[in-house]
């Protein structure tokens, strides 16, 4: 998925919506974050990527907060999914990413087909 299609997928879920996405995409990026442990040890392998991860999950459960209490002064949608998807530096955060947002986006919409806004719905 690119990222304006990522970008109109988030976009045209309802409220509802993006708050259950945004909670499968916070859990789905704990599994990412997997990667970057040590085998049976209590070490990381690749820190820098834990921290990219921990800053997505951080702006993600922000936006969410946000969204849960109605403010209105939030990030735009666009900016959150580029925050979400757009790490060059690391190609195999960049996969992992668009895996983690394709698999929330998929369950989403399996589990609340009903989310979805009606096209030129507010």
């Amino acid at each position: 998925m690119t990222i304006p299609e990522a970008i109109a997928s988030f976009s045209g879920l309802d409220h509802d919506g993006k708050a259950d996405f945004l909670a499968l995409l916070a859990h789905e990026l704990t599994i990412a974050a997997r990667d970057t442990y040590e085998v049976g040890g209590n070490s990381l392998t690749d820190p820098a990527r834990m921290r990219s991860i921990n800053e997505i999950q951080h702006r993600l459960l922000g936006f969410l907060a946000s969204l849960l209490n109605g403010d209105r002064e939030r990030y735009s949608d666009e900016m959150l999914v580029r925050w979400a998807l757009e790490h060059p530096e690391d190609s195999v955060l960049q996969q992992q990413l668009s895996w983690a947002f394709d698999r929330a986006l998929s369950l989403t919409k399996r589990l609340s087909p009903n989310l979805l806004r009606a096209p030129g719905a507010a």
